[in-house]
């Protein structure tokens, strides 16, 4: 009996099923940071996330969407240090340019000007490519990030909405789900080995997700 219990369990989540019927594609182009992130969602519920820079695959994974937790948790970085520094770098290269030829010192005038302007614009660069903002996923029992859309200038709007779309397939794949049981447990605890495996979380993430997922057994 105990043995035909686990297989049924396993049938109910085959780990190793391959998905293969895309029912939507979606990209984010993130050109400050240089990557390309491609989103395949299937019908049997998997998420596939490749990921590309330059041009060159660097990562894909796959995601059983029934074990994720669909409220992502999101983070913003204003860079406001680096966009201040660059208005009052802008503003000071704009005084030096009027001021300094007043000045006994105006034959520096273009020297000072083009330096300090150069600060402002590196400034202004640097707050562009530190504003971000940041959806990450998570197991839903062991709490273990398995995703995250990094929107950076350009495509802030746009990982938001991949966001959005990620949470509804999420709920979609858990309604179709069984009840969050022991079985339920169980079948997640395995996912986090798999993920584990194939390197979308540590080893150690895998050892405290399972840890949590053992604390819910009665």
């Amino acid at each position: 009996m105990i043995n035909e219990h686990i297989v049924m369990v396993d049938e109910l989540f085959d780990h190793s099923t391959e998905p293969a019927a895309v029912c939507q594609r979606e990209t984010i182009t993130n050109r400050v940071k240089g990557v390309v992130t491609e989103f395949v969602f299937y019908d049997e519920g998997f998420l596939r996330v490749r990921e590309a820079r330059k041009g060159r695959r660097t990562r894909e994974h796959l995601l059983e969407l029934c074990f994720l937790d669909p409220r992502p948790v999101s983070s913003r970085r204003a860079a406001t240090t680096s966009l201040w520094t660059a208005l009052s770098l802008g503003l000071t290269a704009l005084l030096a340019a009027f001021v300094i030829p007043m000045t006994s010192l105006a034959q520096y005038t273009f020297s000072v000007t083009a330096v300090v302007a150069t600060l402002a614009l590196l400034a202004l660069l640097l707050f562009v490519y530190r504003r971000a903002v940041r959806h990450q996923f998570f197991t839903a029992s062991g709490q273990a990030v398995v995703l995250t859309l990094a929107g950076s200038f350009g495509c802030i709007r746009r990982s938001r909405a991949i966001a959005g779309a990620i949470e509804k397939a999420i709920r979609t794949a858990r309604n179709q789900t069984a009840e969050r049981d022991v079985d339920y447990l169980r079948a997640e605890m395995k996912a986090h080995y798999k993920l584990a495996e194939t390197g979308v979380i540590t080893h150690k993430e895998c050892a405290d997700g399972t840890t949590l997922i053992l604390s819910k057994f009665n």
